[in-house]
């Protein structure tokens, strides 16, 4: 790895710099070029010309969680499939172009993530008019984030983690960002296995509104792909469902682990995995384990890998698998709380989450889970040799 002093030099500043802006534009133009393909397939631009331009423009702004409004009607949601279809197409091209490290690799995805935003800024000017308006200011923000993280990734996914942003030399810390991800993707996982579940289940209602929209070949590509794009938010919903608090679809509705009360949905077939309104069987509350579980593995794995080291110091890593468990709640109720928002007027106005306080009730308890896990591990691990 280069020096400090070579980080900060202007020539490495320069030679990070041209790739970062080179791989902005071209996920940039990617992006716009899949949406623009998919509203045109839809329809929804109207004639060629400015309307399909403008058409492509909303949609690769609101796919990324910029925010629309349409006529006073606010649709504020983050729709977690655009947003991670937008993160791989960033990834895709900033891996072609950093086939060879560069000497600043921060400056590189700063880069990126500033002139992908001011590319978003650029493009609400096109896609706002009298009756349309996407904030300038959010699509900036989220595009920011959005291909910043996405550029780090791919450098990270080509060259490894640099030094100064995995500090090798604080195993602490790298014990709680390793427990974290374990707890996280476990219920994560179960999450999108229930909603896959329950679409299967629902098939045939999913294929009785398919078939009520009618919406021919060019429109059933796209509205396939919208119902693709949709299931990461479901999942996110499930996991809220896991965590506790459960989650709505419009006001006066809610869904958790012990019942569903659900009004009028909107028509999109994937909503079809929603479940049926009504009293869930009391097995199904056994499913408020898994974020537990999820975090008690976690706190195993840290302990069996060698991570956290209870023999030396037991109570230090007692505490580190518990924080992972704490961090990794901490992180799955900011993923659910995030899914939430508004995708119409009325009733549609709160979707998804309620409260990100009711998420966070999970995490006491995937913190103490997290702490059982590795004190079994540690244990068993003591037993085994004697055995």
């Amino acid at each position: 790895m280069p020096s400090p002093a070579r980080l900060s030099s202007p020539d490495d500043l320069r030679s990070a710099v041209w790739p970062g802006a080179v791989t902005a534009i071209w996920a940039a133009l990617a992006g716009w070029v899949v949406t623009g393909a998919a509203v045109l397939l839809a329809g929804l631009g109207g004639d060629a010309g400015l309307g399909s331009v403008r058409g492509a423009a909303r949609v690769w702004l609101v796919a990324q969680g910029s925010g629309i409004t349409v006529e006073g009607v606010d649709v504020t949601l983050l729709p977690w499939g655009g947003v991670l279809l937008a993160a791989a197409i960033v990834v895709l091209v900033a891996r072609r172009q950093v086939r060879e490290p560069v000497a600043e690799p921060a400056a590189y995805a700063a880069t990126v993530a500033g002139v992908y935003a001011v590319l978003a800024s650029v493009v609400t000017a096109v896609a706002n008019d009298t009756a349309v308006s996407i904030p300038t200011i959010r699509a900036a923000l989220v595009t920011f984030v959005l291909s910043g993280l996405a550029a780090a990734l791919a450098y990270v996914s080509v060259h490894g983690a640099p030094e100064a942003w995995w500090p090798e030399n604080r195993p602490g810390v790298l014990a709680v960002v390793r427990g974290a991800a374990t707890s996280v993707a476990v219920v994560l996982v179960v999450a999108l296995v229930v909603v896959l579940i329950l679409l299967a289940r629902h098939v045939q209602q999913a294929g009785s509104l398919w078939a009520l929209l009618d919406p021919g070949v060019g429109g059933g590509v796209a509205l396939a792909v919208v119902c693709l794009l949709v299931v990461p938010t479901l999942a996110l919903w499930a996991a809220s469902a896991l965590l506790g608090p459960g989650f709505q679809v419009g006001t006066g509705t809610s869904v958790d682990l012990t019942s569903s009360h659900l009004g009028q949905v909107p028509g999109l077939p994937v909503l079809a995995a929603l479940p049926a309104p009504g009293e869930f069987p009391v097995w199904t509350f056994l499913l408020a384990l898994v974020p537990a579980i999820g975090a008690g593995w976690a706190g195993w794995r840290l302990v069996r890998r060698g991570h956290v080291e209870l023999a030396t110091d037991f109570w230090r890593g007692v505490g580190l698998a518990a924080g992972a468990g704490a961090a990794g709640a901490v992180v799955l109720a900011l993923l659910a709380w995030s899914s939430g928002g508004a995708v119409g007027p009325g009733r549609m106005s709160e979707v998804g989450p309620e409260s990100l306080l009711g998420l966070l009730r999970a995490l006491p308890f995937m913190a103490v889970a997290a702490g059982f896990g590795a004190v079994a591990a540690h244990y068993r691990g003591g037993r085994a040799p004697a055995a």
